[in-house]
């Protein structure tokens, strides 16, 4: 029994251990500041930062401004830790939108993804959200290692200065694809599905986008060889269903191509499907379930044994007490005495109450 315990012990250890990286890679997204107080015809600058304590390589976001007291200048990608944008940061309506990948991966516990020039239009007050937010690991799989976002809030009061006109906000510049665009297709490594790539450039970086039905986007990155073609195995953590995929290839000096080719890949698995706080959940329920079958099993074989060892108890009182009836049935015709043989029937009724008291409890216990 207590060998068991040891083995139930060590393997929920071990799956612990396995958890801790999951864990320990969470990524959160903010907005900084996260309050103030400011006057109509202000303006406010927010950075969006990332923070985390492991490598990461992805970023993507859909913020919502309150357009009742903000208009949005402009989105800057200045100071970014992010190099290669996938959608270039934008504004439509109050909605700020991004998606990013920095090139060799970020490590650091705190960067700033992309900064938002607003204007204070009018008094009153409003939160900056996160509709959206993602956070990719780079560890060559796409792990959203996503933990939380976190917003801002902010009120506007009137202006004490007198009115002055808006400075004209410069636009950044972005930059169009130049290099041409290279091609994929689906192949079988080592028994795994695989993007396999051709280039026209050596030794770039390679993005490949995973778009999923429901919109969400997973960026793995990788290498060009010397002849321009790549490799990358579809990662596993992705959830079951169909992923719409093409790749971009992106030099040192940042010039890249328009996207490949774009093929359909059904990746995935139920498993994967579930989140890691439910399988805990799961395998802590399996692990009372062998417990709990365990103990049912130690019951039953136990019972098993109670009930043979009584039904052999039984056999055997049941023997003796016939020996000992026929041992009294002699005593009784030997004695001619009428006081004696009084005496030899009080013995003979005692036995025949003690068996029945005796059988009758064997009885019981064979009913456990």
């Amino acid at each position: 029994m207590h060998a068991i315990h040891q083995k139930i012990a060590k393997t929920v250890f071990i799956f612990v251990l396995v958890l801790l990286p999951v864990f320990a890679n969470a990524a959160t997204l903010s907005i900084t500041p996260s309050s103030g107080t400011f006057e109509v015809g202000d303006r406010v600058s927010v950075r969006v930062m990332v923070s985390g304590n492991e490598a990461i390589n992805a970023v993507s976001s859909e913020i919502n401004i309150p357009t009742s007291i903000f208009s949005v200048d402009s989105v800057s990608k200045s100071g970014s830790i992010l190099n290669f944008w996938v959608s270039e940061p934008s504004s439509s309506n109050g909605v700020v939108k991004f998606e990013g990948v920095t090139l060799g991966g970020f490590q650091g516990n705190t960067g700033t993804v992309v900064t938002i020039n607003l204007r204070a239009t009018a008094v009153g007050s409003g939160k900056i959200n996160f509709v959206s937010g993602q956070v990719l690991a780079n560890d060559g799989q796409g792990t959203n290692v996503t933990q939380g976002t976190s917003g801002a809030s902010f009120n506007i009061k009137e202006s004490t200065r007198p009115k002055v006109v808006p400075e004209e906000v410069t636009q950044e510049v972005v930059v169009a694809p130049t290099l041409l665009s290279p091609q994929i297709e689906l192949v079988s490594r080592f028994g795994e599905k695989a993007i396999s790539g051709t280039s026209s450039y050596s030794n770039s970086e390679v993005l490949v986008i995973f778009l999923a039905e429901s919109g969400t986007k997973v960026f793995i990155l990788g290498k060009t060889d010397e002849n321009g073609e790549f490799l990358l195995t579809v990662p596993k953590t992705l959830k079951r269903g169909a992923y719409r995929v093409s790749a971009q290839v992106i030099q040192k000096d940042f010039t890249y191509s328009p996207t490949s080719n774009e093929i359909i890949v059904k990746v995935g698995n139920i498993i994967s499907d579930i989140g890691w706080d439910v399988r805990i959940i799961l395998l802590l329920l399996l692990l009372a379930l062998i417990y709990l079958s365990y103990r049912v099993y130690l019951y039953i074989k136990r019972s098993k044994q109670i009930k043979e060892e009584a039904h052999e108890a039984k056999e055997v009182v049941i023997k003796s007490f016939k020996v000992l009836h026929e041992d009294m049935d002699n005593a009784l015709d030997s004695k001619t005495n009428v006081e004696e043989r009084k005496q030899v029937r009080e013995v003979i009724k005692d036995l025949e109450d003690a068996e029945t008291v005796i059988t009758k409890e064997i009885k019981d216990i064979e009913k456990l």
